[in-house]
């Protein structure tokens, strides 16, 4: 058979290229980290979104609280609830991570699993539970008993000095722009004993930044590759695992 000559191999040259240069798109695509960071925003927007309903339809089940009769309804609850919920629990949830970075230049190791996020979760809706549905003598109780629960799960599921204090930012916002809500007639809350809300508030949104903030990281919001001295440790314990080849 005859060989091809250089016409035809320069022709076929630029349709072999082409693929090369699609697959190096798509490779450069699905290893960028604002790409990866898309699908884990969305993830926990949507965790967000559906625990401020079910969390909400507890409140408002035993009449804790109560929104205007004309406000704009979604999914039986107000429509802005689970939109500043979700948000909230976008920013909370890739702020943990980033802040592991910044601070340590190492991932968040402590009770990293799917099986702890999933207990962090349960301990959230324990605490919300606990403060609907079980008979309190007293506000200071519920509140001393839930503030409890809370640095439990800080303890069991976080432990670091800044998913502490990001916590309690977010219980100290939060309670404040509930108490803007309420004060502008758009929120009540029923037997309100702390400025407009219930005592215990505070303490339900310190556990619900914990719980996000363990999701967060559990998703690796910060990609692998932030991590240099991570990385170069994996590497070296990979290479002591190798069998040492003999030589010839």
């Amino acid at each position: 058979m005859a060989a091809p000559t250089t016409t035809q191999t320069a022709k076929r040259t630029p349709a072999q290229q082409s693929p090369t240069h699609s697959d190096a798109l798509k490779h450069k695509l699905s290893t960028s980290p604002y790409v990866l960071y898309l699908p884990k925003a969305l993830a926990l927007f949507i965790l967000g979104f559906a625990f401020s309903i079910i969390i909400d339809l507890f409140l408002q089940e035993h009449d804790i609280t109560r929104y205007p009769r004309n406000v704009s309804q979604l999914f039986s609850t107000a429509s802005w609830v689970p939109l500043c919920c979700g948000s909230s629990a976008l920013l909370i949830g890739t702020l943990h991570p980033l802040l592991d970075y910044a601070l340590f230049g190492r991932p968040h190791k402590y009770n990293r699993d799917w099986s702890s996020v999933m207990r962090c979760c349960g301990g959230f809706i324990g605490v919300n539970y606990a403060a609907t549905k079980l008979p309190w003598t007293s506000s200071i109780q519920v509140s001393m008993v839930l503030a409890l629960s809370a640095i439990w799960l800080w303890l069991m599921f976080d432990r670091s000095p800044h998913g502490f204090f990001l916590s309690s930012t977010v219980a100290i916002l939060g309670t404040w722009f509930a108490q803007f809500l309420v004060s502008n007639g758009m929120y009540s809350f029923t037997k309100a004993d702390f400025f407009g809300v219930r005592s215990w508030f505070p303490c339900m949104l310190f556990s619900g930044a914990i719980m996000f903030g363990s999701i967060g990281r559990q998703l690796t919001i910060v990609p692998m590759e932030c991590f240099p001295r991570e990385l170069d440790r994996k590497k070296t314990s990979e290479r002591e695992r190798r069998p040492v080849e003999k030589k010839e």
